[in-house]
């Protein structure tokens, strides 16, 4: 009942087992690798809606939340350890050792 894509559970992706090859990951038919039910991403904060704000990088969102003090005060740590270039939606699975450790 949440707002996360029910066909991809959230991922943005499905994914295609191969038995002797790697897994093919393609973007998910429903909400075309967006994550969110349609009804979720129409809202939307100055023009942006979750989806949006998850592809920003924390550079990127500290200056967009600057009148939002709370928020950008609690993006301004990662900016400060030179992870500025993260994006807020990036899966920590991805993180390099060196990017995981700073956070």
């Amino acid at each position: 009942m949440g707002g996360r894509c029910d066909n991809c559970q959230g991922e943005g992706e499905t994914v295609i087992e191969m038995q002797f090859m790697a897994d093919i990951k393609l973007p998910c038919e429903v909400c075309n690798g967006k994550r969110f039910k349609k009804e979720v991403l129409e809202a939307q904060h100055k023009q942006k809606s979750i989806f949006d704000v998850l592809e920003m990088t924390v550079d990127e969102a500290i200056t967009f939340f600057e009148d939002e003090k709370s928020i950008a005060e609690k993006l301004k740590p990662l900016q400060d350890v030179g992870l500025g270039y993260v994006k807020l939606g990036q899966g920590s699975n991805t993180l390099s050792g060196g990017e995981a450790q700073r956070v």
